[in-house]
C-alpha cells in the first residue's frame, strides 16, 4: 500500500538562459491546483527574496521564466508533477526580509487565454480537431484516450481557443463519446478519457479522509424551456414548443428563441440539451486527505464514505497543498458501466487462480468462513492463490503483488475486485 507521507516535492526554477535552480529552501505556501473549469494547471508560492551566488531569488523567478514541482517517493527518482510558465510576480520585495508572490500556469494556458476563429467541415472527429487546434499552437498532443467521434460542421468566431476545445469534448460527449480533459505533461498535451487511470485508489472516510463535503443545490437549475418564433408586426411572439424536465422541483423557465434558418426541431434539441446540461440538482463532493502527486484530474478512484454513497468517483478538480502535503479532490460519480443492448448476451467475467487483479480495498480475511476476523487494507494489485473457500462467505484468497500497493493477503468476498 502506497504511503502519502513517504513523498516529498522539490521546487525548480528554469531562467531565461535556460539553467536550472532548486528554490525548494527558499519558498513556502506551495502549491498547484487544476480547476474544474479551468484548461491550465496553475503553480503558487511565495518566495524569500534571498540573495543566492546567482542574485536575489526575486531575478531568477520572473515573468517568462518556468517553474517546475518535481516529486519523489521514498527517496526515488524525482517525477515531474507539472511546470508551467511565470505569469504574475510581485517585484516590490527587494530583500531578504520580505516575500513575493509567484503564479505560473502550464503550456495550456496560452491557449485558454487566446482568441482565433476555428473551422472544420462536417465529418471531422474529435481526435482530428483537438489536435489540429493545439498544434496551432505548437502544443503536440501524446497520448489521447478521449472521444473520437463524427461532429457536424464546427465554427467559432473570435472565441477563446480553450473554450473551442472544451466546446468540442462537450459535443462529443452529447454524441455518446467519453469525457474528457486536457493534461499538461511538461511541454506536451495529453487528452485524457475520464476514468481510464490504470491504477484505481480506495479511500475510506475513517483511514484515509480528513474531511468529507457533500452539497446539492437546486441554485440555477432549468425546468422548463419554452420555445418562441418570430415576433409579428405587432411585436407578439409565438410560443411554439414548450420542453418539461424536472418540474417537481418547480417551475424554472428559460426562453429559446427560434432563429429564421433553424427548425423546430432543432429548436427542440437545444431545449433538451439545455435540461440536460442545467435540468437537475447540482451535487458538490469535495474530500481532503493526505496528498498523492499522481491522482490527477480526469482520474477514477474508489471511495466509501457514511455520507455519500459508496462507489466509483471521478475527479474533477485537484489542490494540492505543498506545505501540508494535502489534497482537497472536488468529484462526481462515475457513470454507469454501458449495458449491452438487443439480443447480445454478455459473457459474465470469470476469474481462476493465478489470474492478477485490482483489488478495491477494504476488508480482508484470516479464513472463508462467515465469522472469521477482518482486516482492512487499501487496493492494489494481487493474484487469485485459491478460489471458492469452504466457508463460502470470503471465497476468494488473495496475495498482493505489490506490498507498496496493498497488504492484502488472505480471504475477500466477491466483488472486491475487478
Amino acid at each position: 500500500m502506497i504511503n502519502p507521507m513517504k513523498y516529498k516535492y522539490l521546487v525548480a526554477i528554469m531562467t531565461a538562459d535556460k539553467k536550472a535552480y532548486d528554490i525548494t529552501q527558499f519558498v513556502e505556501d506551495v502549491s498547484w491546483e487544476e480547476g474544474e473549469n479551468q484548461l491550465a494547471a496553475r503553480i503558487s508560492f511565495s518566495a524569500k527574496n534571498d540573495k543566492t551566488s546567482k542574485g536575489r531569488i526575486s531575478s531568477l523567478a520572473k515573468p517568462g521564466c518556468y517553474a517546475a514541482l518535481l516529486y519523489s517517493y521514498n527517496g526515488g527518482k524525482n517525477a515531474e508533477a507539472t511546470r508551467g510558465k511565470i505569469v504574475e510576480w510581485n517585484p516590490s520585495a527587494r530583500t531578504s526580509g520580505e516575500k513575493f508572490k509567484v503564479k505560473a500556469y502550464d503550456v495550456l494556458y496560452d491557449l485558454q487565454e487566446s482568441q482565433d476563429h476555428v473551422y472544420f467541415s462536417a465529418g471531422v472527429k474529435t481526435k482530428s480537431a483537438i489536435v489540429q487546434v493545439l498544434k496551432r499552437w505548437g502544443i503536440k498532443v501524446t497520448s489521447y484516450s478521449g472521444p473520437n467521434v463524427k461532429h457536424g460542421k464546427l465554427a467559432y468566431k473570435s472565441e477563446k481557443l480553450g473554450t473551442v476545445v472544451v466546446k468540442i469534448l462537450k459535443e462529443a460527449k452529447k454524441k455518446g463519446g467519453i469525457e474528457a480533459c486536457l493534461r499538461a505533461v511538461k511541454m506536451n498535451v495529453t487528452v485524457v478519457g475520464f476514468g481510464t487511470n490504470k491504477t484505481v485508489y480506495h479511500f475510506e472516510e475513517t483511514q484515509h479522509l480528513t474531511e468529507v463535503n457533500h452539497k446539492i443545490s437546486t441554485t440555477g437549475m432549468v425546468t422548463r424551456v419554452k420555445i418562441i418564433g418570430k415576433a409579428n408586426d405587432d411585436g407578439c411572439s409565438p410560443v411554439e414548443a414548450t420542453v418539461d424536465g424536472k418540474t417537481s422541483y418547480g417551475i424554472r423557465q428559460k426562453i429559446v428563441s427560434r432563429g429564421t434558418n433553424d427548425t423546430l426541431d432543432e429548436a427542440k434539441k437545444e431545449a433538451r440539451e439545455i435540461l440536460a446540461d442545467d435540468g437537475k440538482p447540482k451535487e458538490e463532493i469535495t474530500i481532503k486527505l493526505p496528498d498523492i502527486p499522481i491522482i490527477r484530474k480526469g482520474d477514477k478512484i474508489h471511495l466509501k464514505t457514511a455520507s455519500i454513497s459508496a462507489g466509483y468517483y471521478i475527479v474533477i478538480s485537484a489542490t494540492h497543498d505543498v506545505d501540508k502535503m494535502l489534497m482537497t479532490l472536488g468529484l462526481k460519480k462515475a457513470p454507469a458501466a454501458k449495458k449491452s443492448s438487443g439480443n447480445k448476451k454478455t459473457k459474465a467475467k470469470s476469474y481462476d487462480v493465478g489470474d492478477i487483479v485490482n483489488f478495491h480495498g477494504g476488508k480482508h480475511y484470516v479464513s472463508s468462513y462467515p465469522d472469521a476476523r477482518g482486516y482492512s487494507v487499501g487496493a492494489g494489485k494481487a493474484k487469485i492463490t485459491i478460489k471458492g473457500g469452504s466457508g463460502k462467505a470470503h471465497p476468494w484468497h488473495l496475495v498482493t503483488q505489490n506490498w507498496n500497493q496493498t497488504h492484502v493477503w488472505g480471504w475477500v468476498d466477491d466483488g472486491s475486485f475487478d
